[in-house]
C-alpha cells in the first residue's frame, strides 16, 4: 500500500514537487526496513524520515510539514492514492491568495467487498465555517491541497485528537479563510478491514468529544450542529458501551432536535435491533424499489 501511495504522487502530471515520507511505525514493526528499502528505491528524490517511536498520524503529518519547502502541501495516507492530475487540477482552485484549501470529489473503494463508488461532497466554497460545523463535507486528509502558511497559522494538526483529526483542521482553517471546491474526481480512498481510526469506536468517541469541547462556544449556540455531530456517534456508543448508553445519547439528540423524526426513528431502530439488521433491511428495500 505504501508503494502504491508513493507511486501515485511520483506520477503526478504536475512535476514541481517534493515527496516526503514519514515513517511513524514502531521500531519493532517487522517490515519496517523492507518498507524503507521499497520507498527509497522508488525514487532517490524522496525524503524519508523515521520517528524513533510511534507518535500517531498527527505528529507524523506535522513532521512532514516542518520539512516541507513548498508553498502548498498535500497529505496522503498510506492506504489511499491520488489521481495523476490531482495536484495540477487543485492548484487551479487557488484563484486568489485568500483561499486556504481546495478539495474535490473522490472514489471510495471497499477493498474487502471489491466494490467502488464515487463520492461527491457538497459543492461548498467560500467561508464555510458554519456549514462545516454540522458535517465534514471536505472529507479525509488525503483529499485536500492546502496553502502551507495557512496550516501553520492555525497551529497545524492537534496531536491530542484521536480521531476527526482532518475535520478539526478544516474547522480551524475555515474560521479564518475561504475554501474552494473542484468538480473533479481526484482521489481513490480505500476502505478495508483491520485497524483504522474510522472503525475504532472508542477513539471515534474520544475524538468527537474533544471536537465538541474545543468548539463548545459555537456548538452551544447552534443546537442543530451539535445534533448532527452527536447523532452519528450513536452507532459508536452502541459498539463501545452497549445499548443503554447509546439510548441515553439518542434521548439527548431527540431533546435537541425533536423535529428530525425520520433520522431519530432510524437511529432508534439501529440501537434496538443493531446496525447490521438495519443495513440489511435497508439494502433489501432498496433492491425491491429498483
Amino acid at each position: 500500500m505504501v508503494c502504491r501511495a508513493v507511486d501515485s504522487v511520483l506520477n503526478q502530471t504536475y512535476r514541481n514537487m517534493e515527496v516526503i515520507v514519514v515513517d511513524d511505525s514502531s521500531p519493532s514493526f517487522a517490515q519496517r526496513a523492507e518498507v524503507e528499502r521499497s520507498v527509497r528505491s522508488a525514487s532517490d528524490t524522496i525524503l524519508y524520515l523515521k520517528h524513533e517511536r510511534c507518535q500517531g498520524a498527527c505528529a507524523a503529518r506535522n513532521t512532514g510539514l516542518r520539512y516541507a519547502k513548498g508553498y502548498y502541501v498535500g497529505f496522503l495516507d498510506d492506504d489511499d492514492e491520488w489521481m495523476p492530475e490531482k495536484t495540477e487540477e487543485q492548484l487551479k482552485g487557488f484563484s486568489n491568495d485568500d483561499i486556504a484549501l481546495v478539495y474535490s470529489k473522490y472514489i471510495i473503494i471497499d477493498d474487502d467487498r471489491h466494490i467502488e463508488y464515487m463520492h461527491s461532497p457538497r459543492n461548498e466554497s467560500g467561508y464555510v465555517f458554519d456549514k462545516l460545523l454540522k458535517t465534514n463535507f471536505i472529507g479525509s486528509t488525503s483529499n485536500a491541497l492546502i496553502r502551507k502558511e495557512c496550516i501553520i497559522e492555525v497551529g497545524a494538526f492537534d496531536v491530542l485528537m484521536e480521531s476527526s483529526q482532518d475535520y478539526d483542521l478544516w474547522i480551524r482553517l475555515s474560521m479564518k479563510y475561504p475554501v474552494n471546491y473542484i468538480d473533479a474526481v481526484l482521489l481513490r480512498y480505500h476502505m478495508h478491514s483491520g485497524q483504522r481510526i474510522t472503525t475504532d469506536a472508542e477513539r471515534k468517541i474520544r475524538g468527537s468529544r474533544r471536537l465538541l469541547s474545543k468548539y463548545n462556544a459555537y456548538y452551544s449556540r447552534n443546537k442543530y450542529a451539535w445534533y448532527k455531530q452527536c447523532v452519528g456517534l450513536q452507532s459508536h456508543y452502541l459498539r463501545a458501551y452497549g445499548r443503554k448508553k447509546a439510548f441515553g445519547l439518542w434521548i439527548r439528540c431527540v431533546g435537541k432536535c425533536p423535529g428530525e423524526l425520520w433520522v431519530n426513528f432510524k437511529q432508534l431502530v439501529k440501537i434496538l435491533f443493531g446496525s447490521r439488521l438495519y443495513d440489511g433491511v435497508t439494502a433489501w428495500i432498496y433492491r425491491k424499489k429498483r
